[in-house]
Order: C-alpha cells, then structure tokens, then sequence
C-alpha cells in the first residue's frame, strides 16, 4: 500500500510539473500574414473607418477579429471587431469592420489617443481563439481629433459610395440653385380638371341589358297565348 500511495505521489507531481511547465513556456506569435489598408487613409477620429487585408486568412482559420493597442487601451488590445465568420476570404482580401470610431474606443477607456496604435486583423480557430496569423497596420495621432494612417495603409481619403463623400457643390454662382429632379411642386389649391373616375364595370353594363331581356321575355310568354286565344276564338265565332 506505501508503494501504491508514493507512485500516486509522484505521478501528481508529475503532471503537476508538466502543467506548470506549459503555462510558463512563452506564447508563439501569430504568423504575420500582411498589411492592412485603412479607409479613409486620414481624418476626423469621429469618422467610420473600414480596414482591407492584403489577402485572404489561413485554411486552418474559421473566424477573425481586430484589435487597437496604444497608450491608454489595454495591454491586450481594444476590441474594435468582436470575432466572426462575416465575409471571411482563404482566398482573398476582405474587408473588416470596426464597431465603434476612434473617437468613442478613448471614450470607453476614458483616454485621450496620442502617439501611435497598431490595428491588427487576427485570423482564429473560433472555438479554441488560437490566431492563425495576423494582418496589421499603424495609425498615429498626428494631433488631437485627428488619425492618420501610416505608409502602405493610408487608403483613400473616402469611402467610395457611403454618407461620407461631401455633398455636391452648389450652383449658386452658375445661374441660381438646381432644383431637385425629384422635388414635388407646391400645392395650389384643387386642380381645374377633374381626376378620370373610375372605369365602368363591365357586370353594370350588362344588368340592365340583361335585366331588359327578362322583362320583354315575360311579356311575349304572356301576349302570345293570349294572341293565340283571341284568333281561336274569331275562327269559333
């Protein structure tokens, strides 16, 4: 039995060991995959902002999200893209978005941004969140309110097609305003002609036709015995 119990012993301690063993070994990095191209490439921190990896995740990934790390966001990252399976490409760039804007991820920190952040797109094993390999890029805080992204990531100034293009220019100076083409004229009271009603019922216009029919039809089933009665009785007469 003494034997029995220290060779439990020791395989606890081994195993113990072993455990202890795995969590102190240093995490691998993710694998970089590429870069990341920021739209619009530079503005206002109160701007909506889409993020275009150079390519698409590796096959052993089902999944992806997207952190912000910088001064006063956590040391794990910002979560600006919860994890999820939306337009995920193996083959291929995709595009990711970030929830909130730069503006409002200081605000739920209770930071102000300042210096540069690192915006990295993971690309993970949804059920273990292992990153397969990641894509990134750098935006820095050129001054207060405003972002700016650095060198290969500064996309366009817009997004193309979205509310954040400006509006078209006016034509004041050209002559007066143009109006709408979809603008509907002021009411001026009711109109001189009258709206078309609506079109006869074909079931009207037959009732009283056929109702006619009826009519003369009862009638010549009583004059015509009656006719016949009156000659039969001048041949009797």
């Amino acid at each position: 039995m003494r034997l029995r119990a220290d060779a439990r012993v020791a395989v606890f301690a081994a195993v113990l060991l072993s455990l202890t063993a795995a969590l102190a070994a240093p995490v691998a990095a993710a694998a970089p995959l590429g870069g990341l191209v920021v739209t619009p490439g530079e503005g206002a921190d109160i701007a909506s902002v889409r993020l275009l990896t150079s390519g698409g995740c590796p096959p052993g990934a089902d999944a992806y999200n997207a952190t912000l790390t910088g001064h006063g966001l956590p040391a794990a990252g910002q979560v600006i893209t919860a994890t999820t399976d939306a337009g995920l490409s193996h083959t291929a760039p995709f595009e990711v978005f970030p929830v909130e804007t730069l503006r409002d991820f200081a605000a739920d920190n209770n930071t102000t941004l300042t210096g540069d952040y690192r915006v990295t797109v993971s690309c993970v094993d949804s059920f273990a969140q292992q990153s397969k390999g990641e894509f990134s890029a750098t935006l820095r805080i050129p001054a207060p309110g405003r972002y700016l992204a650095l060198g290969s990531a500064k996309g366009p100034d817009r997004v193309q097609g979205s509310t954040m293009e400006p509006a078209a220019p006016e034509s004041a100076g050209q002559g007066g305003a143009v109006p709408s083409a979809t603008a509907e004229p002021p009411a001026t009271g009711r109109s001189a002609v009258a709206a078309p009603g609506p079109a006869p019922s074909t079931v009207d216009n037959w009732f009283p036709a056929a109702a006619l029919v009826v009519v003369l039809g009862i009638a010549a089933a009583i004059a015509i015995p009656a006719l016949k009665q009156a000659r039969a009785r001048r041949r009797d007469g």
